[in-house]
This record gives C-alpha cells, structure tokens and sequence, in this order.
C-alpha cells in the first residue's frame, strides 16, 4: 500500500509540473501576440504620415494666397486668423475637443483666412481618426516653406526596461537639420511627452 501511495504522490506532481509549464508557455505566447499586436500599430501609424502630409501639402499649395497673407510675409496686410500655423502643444491638441470651422468651406465660397482654418480643422480630425493620439505642428512660411511635423502615440516606444522613451527635440542647429534625424525630432514647442512619436517634413508651396 505504501508503494501505490507513494507512486500516486509522484504521478500528482508530474501533473501538476506538467500544468505549470503549460501555463507559463501560454503566458509567453499571449505577451509575443501583445507586442506583436503593438508594433503592428506602429506601423500601420507609420505608414499613414506621409499621406497625411501630402494631404496637408495640396491644402497649402491650394490656398497659396492664404498662406501667403497669413503667415508672416505680408506684415500687417489685411492679416485674419493665423493661416497655417498650427503651434498648439501636444497635450492642448489631445485634450481639444473638435468642432467644425466657423464655415464650411467645402459646400460654400469662403475666404482664404476662411479656407485655411476650414484645412486645419479637417487636418486635425484626419489625423485623430488616422493616428492614435494624432497631432500636428506647424511653422514656417510661404518663402522659406512649411515645417509640418506629425505627432501620434506609439505603444512600441518603450526602452528595454519597458518604460515609454521620449523622442529627441529638434535644435534647428543648421548642422543638424541637414541630418537624416532631423526627420524624426519633436518641435521642442510642441512639447511632446515620453512615448509620442514625431515625423517632420518640409512642405513649399
């Protein structure tokens, strides 16, 4: 009788071991469909930039008068509303509720103040429903062209630690805006928090 107990003992272990492992392989396999499900939305957001980009880049080119008399290059001419400018931080962007422009610009002749903050709200609600907490920052002018800057929250920006890692400032160092990183900082303006990602193009009307 001791040496039947004694086996049954042992087989109930085996058991039980046999279950540990299993559970600990089904851990490892929900924790890789997690991260793969992470940069997978990575890169579906990276993707998305440079058409978001061009998008904006066709409103400029469209609306040149209104780039053009509200940003800076005809001082005190006739100057309404801020053009293209677009110089909120991330945070403020984030917590914005949206609303629709004042006119719409798409059923109705508006001005060109008029059409470029109609193109900037359309923008701006394009890139929260492309983009996981999607936002843009904009400077510049028609002369020197257009700094456009693409922000959004990126899950996979995490250290090997996991903590969320916040991406570079732009010095605008002429040394260093002719590097390929300067693609990739965060407008020091825009404040963009730890785990934001930044995409920075130049756009000429």
């Amino acid at each position: 009788m001791t040496y039947r107990a004694r086996q049954s003992g042992v087989a109930l272990i085996e058991a039980l071991v046999a279950l540990l492992i299993f559970s600990l392989g089904l851990i490892a396999v929900a924790g890789l469909v997690a991260a793969a499900v992470r940069y997978q939305t990575g890169n579906e957001a990276r993707l998305n930039v440079p058409a978001l980009i061009n998008d904006l880049s066709e409103r400029i080119r469209v609306n040149a008068p209104g780039a053009n008399g509200y940003s800076g290059v005809v001082a005190g001419v006739g100057v309404e509303g801020k053009g293209y400018q677009l110089t909120d931080t991330y945070s403020e962007q984030v917590a914005e509720v949206l609303s629709a422009p004042a006119k719409d610009c798409g059923s109705a002749a508006c001005t060109p103040a008029q059409l470029a903050d109609f193109d900037l709200a359309r923008w701006k609600n394009i890139l929260r429903t492309a983009l996981p907490g999607g936002a843009g920052y904009i400077t510049g002018d028609v002369q020197a062209g257009f700094d456009v800057s693409v922000m959004w929250f990126d899950k996979s920006a995490v250290d090997e630690s996991g903590d969320a890692v916040t991406q570079a400032s732009c010095t605008n160092k002429p040394e260093d805006l002719q590097k390929a990183s300067a693609r990739f900082c965060c407008p020091d303006k825009a404040k963009a928090p730890a785990g934001v990602r930044c995409y920075t193009a130049r756009v000429l009307p």
